[in-house]
């Protein structure tokens, strides 16, 4: 006597909300709720578990934003075109470059093409400097203390510099949620299986989803 097998037909498709709710009723995932700490260094893409907060003024000391010369903006007041005033390379005039800390008692930098070279030991300007004029001051980004994200916040790879300028060397973050795919299908083979693509045997299928799904996964934060 034959049996006739009744081929299931998916005429209409779940809609992404409806695929979700059956997902969640069927298995009921609660929060993530695991922490850890780990360098910053493996931190791009993590989920902050608190808030972070900064362990040092960025930047800690007084920075070059212009290379020229380092100065006492009081010893410039006066200098015009007309009565340029000359200082002494070392002393008055300190040469520096962008970024670097400000010699102790200068104040201010004049750039470096606002300058006149009479010889090594002498400079001269033709207009006077401000205090803090093209200096980057302590705390210009952000101070001891001050927040730097807050908790929840998904790390992005540019934020590793605030992140290590601030102090915060290792950090607690959210343990990674652990997803299984799991194909199914008796004509499913792994291609890892295989030696060579030809040795494919009639009535298998190479099976990629999973790894398709695996790698989605894993760029959403997650181990799979």
């Amino acid at each position: 006597m034959k049996t006739s097998l009744k081929q299931k037909i998916y005429l209409k498709m779940k809609t992404p909300h409806e695929a979700l709710e059956i997902l969640f009723n069927r298995f009921e995932p609660g929060p993530i709720e695991g922490v850890e700490e780990i360098s910053v260094h493996e931190a791009s893409g993590r989920i902050t578990s608190e808030p972070i907060f900064a362990r040092f003024s960025s930047p800690d000391q007084h920075l070059a934003a212009m290379d020229g010369i380092a100065v006492s903006a009081e010893d410039t007041y006066g200098a015009t075109e007309r009565r340029p005033i000359r200082l002494k390379s070392g002393s008055e005039a300190v040469w520096i470059n962008t970024g670097q800390v400000m010699p102790d008692k200068k104040n201010a930098v004049i750039m470096a093409e606002k300058l006149n070279i009479i010889d090594e030991d002498t400079i001269e300007i033709s207009s006077s400097a401000f205090p803090w004029q093209n200096v980057r001051k302590v705390g210009e980004d952000f101070v001891v203390t001050e927040l730097l994200f807050p908790r929840n916040h998904i790390i992005r790879s540019f934020d590793l510099g605030t992140l290590i300028v601030g102090g915060a060397f290792k950090l607690k973050v959210r343990k990674r949620p652990k997803v299984v795919i799991i194909p199914t299908g008796s004509e499913l083979v792994r291609f890892s299986k295989l030696s060579e693509p030809l040795n494919l045997k009639e009535g298998h299928v190479l099976e990629s989803n999973s790894f398709v799904l695996s790698t989605l996964a894993r760029e959403c934060g997650a181990e799979s």
